[in-house]
C-alpha cells in the first residue's frame, strides 16, 4: 500500500488512517463501504472467537437434546429405546391372602397389584380351609375381565391345596381369582401367589 505523507494528500475526499508514523488511505469498495483488513487479532489470549462459539453452541445443543431424553431433569432418569423390553427385578412377590369366600360355591381374590408395578406370578396355591370341594378353577382378573389360568376337577379335601406353576402377568389393579365349587358361605379360603415384582415404566 503506498504511503501518503501529510503534505501530499492526493484528494481531500480520501479517508486516511494514522499508523503512528504516517497517514495511509483507507480502501473503499464500489458501494462506498470502508474495507479494513484485520491482520492480527486484538483479542486477549483465551477470548471466544466466532469459531469457538460455534463449537460451544453445538455442544450446548447436544446437552439440550440429552435433557429432552430425561424423564424428569431433577430425577435424571434416562429413557432408553427398548427399555420396556429389558428384564428388571424390583423385588420378590410373596403375596398370601386368607378371607371368607364370596358365597356358596364362590370365589376369593388375591391381593391387588399396586400402582407402579407389574407382578409376574410363577406359582399359585389355593385352598378352602373349611369345606371339602369338588372343583377349583383360577382366573387372571385383568381390567375386570376373567381369563382362565387353570382348573382342577376332583374330590378336594378341606384345607387341601391345588397348585399351578407357569407365568402369569398382572398389572396395577389386577388380581388372581380362585373359585371353590362346593364351598359354603363363610368358608375360610386362601390364595397364595409367588413370583417377582417389576417396576411399571411410564
Amino acid at each position: 500500500m503506498p504511503e501518503t505523507l501529510p503534505g501530499h494528500v492526493p484528494s481531500p475526499r480520501t479517508p486516511l488512517a494514522w499508523d503512528g508514523t504516517r497517514y495511509r488511505p483507507i480502501h473503499i469498495d464500489a458501494l462506498g463501504n470502508v474495507q479494513i483488513d484485520v491482520v492480527a487479532s486484538v483479542l486477549p489470549a483465551g477470548a471466544a472467537t466466532a469459531a469457538h462459539q460455534v463449537t460451544q453452541t453445538a455442544a450446548l445443543e447436544r446437552v439440550d437434546d440429552l435433557q429432552g431424553a430425561l424423564q424428569a431433569v431433577a430425577l435424571a432418569r434416562l429413557l432408553v429405546r427398548g427399555m420396556d423390553q429389558l428384564f428388571t427385578l424390583k423385588g420378590v412377590l410373596s403375596a398370601g391372602r386368607v378371607a371368607a369366600i364370596s358365597g356358596a360355591g364362590g370365589f376369593l381374590d388375591s391381593q391387588t397389584v399396586p400402582a407402579g408395578e407389574y407382578w409376574i406370578v410363577t406359582t399359585i396355591s389355593v385352598a378352602d380351609n373349611t369345606t371339602p370341594t369338588t372343583h377349583h378353577y383360577v382366573d387372571n382378573r385383568h381390567d375386570g375381565v376373567n381369563v382362565r389360568i387353570y382348573d382342577e376337577l376332583r374330590a378336594i379335601g378341606a384345607a387341601e391345596r391345588t397348585q399351578w406353576g407357569g407365568h402369569v402377568y398382572l398389572d396395577p389393579g389386577d388380581t388372581v381369582r380362585a373359585w371353590f365349587v362346593g364351598g359354603l358361605g363363610g368358608d375360610s379360603c386362601v390364595v397364595d401367589l409367588n413370583g417377582y415384582r417389576m417396576t411399571l415404566e411410564t
